[in-house]
């Protein structure tokens, strides 16, 4: 296993306009990680530590206080989420407790068909307001400026795809897509302390799997002794990345001033196999009594979105091929069958993953 330095690029050479036709090859093509740093970002660390730690606060609240912010009706994708889903084999994870809410807005629809028929998307927001009332904004400040990530660099991938087939890709095609979707999940993670067991697989926090939407936008995780003191990150865990070139694994670190940006399979699909995704997991640490904190944000597409290949595409089986997929991870290719729609994708994935199905 070894350490690799990503791609990165700098926030202030996007606004002066730079041309980051090679970054974006380099970083999501077909022997990219699958993601990109962006770094120069103005001044955020004040709003990511009050995020990553209220998220602790919650984690360590009773049983009792939790469940009274779970949502059932969406299957645990809005509030708190704790050993719900599959990552390995059919195995609910535990490892990790997640608190989800829309970052665009608190009530993204009045449609009650959509509520009913798309809970996972379009349900209201659930705040624990009465028993930490700190989290909502702290989740929402932190969250906003991950969305202005997320366009910048969806603004990249429609520059670099119109470049790179003269023309036949539409201007500001996948970011127009984006700014219609609603559905842009915050994900709040607390990876609770790791018993001994978990430490013996490489996977221990979270298994691997690939992300399923548009784009993703990680911030650095916040490391925690039992004590809530912030420790040096352990040099034997974090995210790591199945290489697509020759599967190896190789470990990927953020800077704490900067974000990542991860890419999804429905976008690798939507760019017709130009732009993809990689297989990855966050790795457990040997060492003891420690926790960690971190805040994804998923930016996703309309459910009534067309999952149609572009006149560009590549052949259909480069597509959909997930290079060294790693054991019991559900293929791309699997997921779309029958699929019309990203409603359809979606469902197909959520089956895939989800304990409750």
């Amino acid at each position: 296993m070894s350490e690799i330095k990503p791609v990165s690029i700098s926030y202030l050479d996007f606004k002066a306009g730079k041309d980051f036709t090679e970054d974006v090859s380099a970083a999501f093509g077909a022997n990219g990680l699958g993601l990109i740093v962006i770094r120069d970002l103005p001044d955020f660390q004040k709003e990511r530590i009050a995020a990553l730690r209220t998220i602790r606060k919650f984690a360590n609240l009773s049983e009792e206080i939790k469940d009274k912010y779970t949502h059932s009706e969406s299957n645990y994708s809005f509030g708190w989420s704790h050993g719900k889903e599959k990552m390995r084999n059919g195995v609910p994870d535990t490892a990790k407790g997640s608190y989800y809410a829309n970052t665009l807005g608190d009530t993204t629809t009045d449609d009650q068909y959509l509520k009913d028929t798309f809970p996972e998307m379009y349900s209201d927001n659930v705040w624990p307001s009465e028993d930490l009332p700190e989290l909502e904004p702290a989740f929402k400040n932190m969250s906003h400026i991950q969305v202005g990530v997320g366009y910048m660099i969806c603004e990249l991938f429609d520059k670099y795809l119109r470049g790179l087939t003269n023309g036949l890709h539409s201007a500001g095609h996948f970011l127009d897509m984006l700014k219609k979707g609603t559905a842009c999940k915050g994900r709040l993670l607390h990876y609770f302390p790791a018993p001994p067991a978990a430490n013996k697989s490489e996977d221990g926090l979270c298994g691997w799997h690939l992300d399923h939407g548009g784009i993703t936008i990680l911030t650095c995780p916040l490391y925690l002794d039992l004590e809530g003191n912030e420790i040096p990150a352990p040099s034997d865990c974090g995210l790591h990345i199945k290489h697509p070139s020759d599967g190896s694994i190789v470990k990927v670190t953020i800077p704490a001033d900067c974000l990542v940006v991860q890419l999804g399979e429905s976008f690798q699909y939507l760019s017709g196999g130009h732009l993809r995704a990689t297989a990855h997991c966050v790795k457990s640490s040997k060492t003891p009594d420690i926790t960690r904190e971190t805040l994804a944000c998923f930016m996703d597409w309309l459910p009534e979105e067309t999952m149609k290949l572009p006149e560009y595409t590549r052949p259909y089986a480069e597509v959909v091929h997930t290079p060294f997929l790693p054991e019991g991870v559900p293929d791309l290719e699997g997921r779309m069958k029958g699929v019309k729609h990203y409603r359809d994708f979606y469902s197909n994935t959520f089956k895939a993953y989800h304990s409750e199905n």
